[in-house]
């Protein structure tokens, strides 16, 4: 079985297809999320092939990229006669729009929620992922992948004919209904009849009557669909594919679709209206490489959104900086759609000369980045039900810079872990735990000090004896008012306890940045740790011990 491509720690990846000059000014390696042919002929198919000529010239992969949702125009032409069959509804019949396209139409018609239940609707997507095809791209990405599973867990659908069929022999094949019940069965009639309004159902439509069974049956048929995407697409290339969908991996139903991706692309929350840099990205990026695999992050449009309302490029640094530092990428910001309600869709376009030096760095030092993974000895159990206590003891245990790797147990029980570690001669630590009496042993592990705020993350290289282990240090005194960090000295001690996983000695550390500084750094060792301790560190440190 031919091997999986997959995103490397050093990749640099645009989320759209830029203006080409902006590849070379950001040394870029990816393209995640492409377009495709407008047409199967014609200029739109010729300007596609160009987008993807111009980024494989320099080398770089292209994923074109399929809409399960956006391109709702595009549905409308090709099924002028009959789109509003596809359309998905509520329980009292009335079609769904998308929110977050309220302010987009097409001929009169509103942004659709079409139904990816429905044969029309398929068929269109299917269309796409040929366009998508036509050219010798390198991978494929969805965008809104989840379609109609995601209308059915939190926007009041959907009801229409398509689903309500297909829900029907659901049922019916998995024993809910015998074949004489379920040859009358109508679901939308049958909660009517119970007394269900369409705002109950769409409050919580797992606690109605066969609520669970339709979230259960909405999600197995998208994740066939999707399946059937990703495998169209591959057969029309003869080769596998970059497989992504437009998410993060920062929920149990995030997850649903990890056997099918290759790496997660899409937008992370940052808070941005806080004023602070949040750790809460960093627990997606420690999460999903639980399953081998990165997140391709943006932030999200409400994010992105403040960026553009304040102009605060230093904040956007610290984004890019924390996921290279925690082993996921940032994608360069180069134009980003923003949403509010009042304002709907808008944009921010970023500067090269504001970001570009943060991406040529890590290329620069791609051998401090490609092949590692965290240095630990604390495997942290994250499950579905208790999801929630996990991550927040993670975020407590990430913003003290305690290393641990996650441990995750699918709902079938198979564990996950980073680089498909055994869990033997790690310390296991159930979210029964709290911050306050974690094990001696983890605690131990790591101890930053400083009169700012920093995190660490620690990272060991797989091969090579795991030396040079990297050590990343993260400014967190982030000031909004000079959109800038303070820089500070600050002091890391590293337990030989846990060096002695790697079997070697350390004797010298070579400290970098992407300002490109001259930073002095201090190795000292006795028997119980090595300390080392930086001058003025800003943003991003990164220090290589060998």
């Amino acid at each position: 079985m031919p091997t999986r491509p997959r995103i490397e720690a050093s990749d640099v990846v645009f989320m759209y297809a830029p203006e080409p000059r902006q590849y070379d000014l950001y040394s870029g390696t990816v393209t995640g999320w492409g377009g495709r042919a407008r047409s199967r002929e014609g200029r739109a198919l010729g300007e596609f092939l160009a987008r993807v000529d111009e980024a494989k010239r320099r080398k770089m992969r292209y994923c074109a990229s399929v809409d399960f949702l956006v391109d709702f125009g595009g549905f409308i032409d090709f099924c002028p006669d009959r789109f509003l069959d596809s359309v998905c509804r509520d329980l009292n019949g009335k079609p769904l729009i998308v929110p977050w396209l309220h302010d987009h139409s097409h001929k009169g018609h509103p942004a659709y929620w079409f139904c990816s239940n429905s044969p029309d609707y398929r068929n269109y997507l299917i269309d796409q992922t040929e366009r998508a095809s036509l050219a010798p791209i390198d991978g494929l990405h969805i965008d809104d992948y989840r379609g109609t599973s995601a209308c059915a867990a939190w926007n009041g659908g959907c009801f229409c004919e398509h689903c309500l069929r297909e829900f029907r022999e659901y049922l019916k094949r998995n024993g809910k209904l015998s074949a004489s019940e379920a040859e009358h069965f109508n679901y939308r009639d049958y909660l009517i009849a119970q007394g269900i309004t369409a705002e109950r159902y769409r409050q919580n439509p797992w606690t109605v009557p066969f609520g669970a069974e339709f979230q259960r049956f909405q999600r197995e048929a998208m994740m066939n669909l999707v399946k059937q995407v990703y495998e169209h697409a591959e057969r029309l290339r003869r080769k596998p594919l970059l497989r992504s969908v437009n998410s993060s991996a920062s929920s149990p139903e995030a997850l649903l679709v990890e056997p099918l991706v290759d790496y997660f692309c899409g937008e992370v929350d940052h808070h941005a209206a806080s004023g602070k840099v949040s750790a809460e990205p960093l627990f997606v990026y420690r999460l999903v490489e639980a399953f081998d695999k990165r997140q391709t992050a943006t932030a999200s449009g409400w994010d992105w959104a403040w960026i553009a309302a304040n102009e605060k490029p230093g904040m956007v640094r610290t984004w890019i900086a924390q996921a290279y530092a925690f082993g996921s990428v940032f994608m360069v910001p180069h134009n980003q759609w923003c949403y509010t309600p009042e304002k709907g869709t808008h944009w921010w376009r970023g500067k090269p000369e504001d970001f570009a030096h943060l991406y040529r760095f890590v290329r620069e030092h791609h051998d401090l980045f490609d092949g590692y993974l965290p240095l630990t000895n604390t495997l942290l159990e994250v499950d579905e039900p208790r999801f929630e206590k996990a991550k927040a003891l993670a975020l407590a245990m990430l913003a003290a810079s305690v290393p641990f790797a996650v441990l995750y147990r699918t709902p079938d029980g198979r564990p996950h872990t980073t680089g498909n570690s055994r869990t033997g001669g790690y310390c296991i630590l159930s979210v029964e735990r709290t911050f306050a009496n974690l094990p001696e042993e983890t605690r131990n592990q790591l101890r930053v000090k400083s009169a700012g705020s920093f995190i660490a993350s620690l990272r060991r290289r797989v091969q090579k004896g795991g030396y040079p282990l990297v050590i990343h240090l993260l400014n967190r005194d982030y000031r909004v008012e000079e959109d800038a960090v303070a820089p500070a000295d600050v002091s890391v001690h590293i337990n030989n306890t846990l060096l002695q996983r790697l079997r070697l000695t350390p004797r010298e550390a070579e400290v970098l940045s992407p300002e490109g500084r001259t930073i002095e750094v201090a190795l000292q060792k006795s028997k119980e740790e090595i300390a080392l301790e930086i001058k003025g560190a800003g943003l991003w440190t990164v220090v290589a011990v060998k």
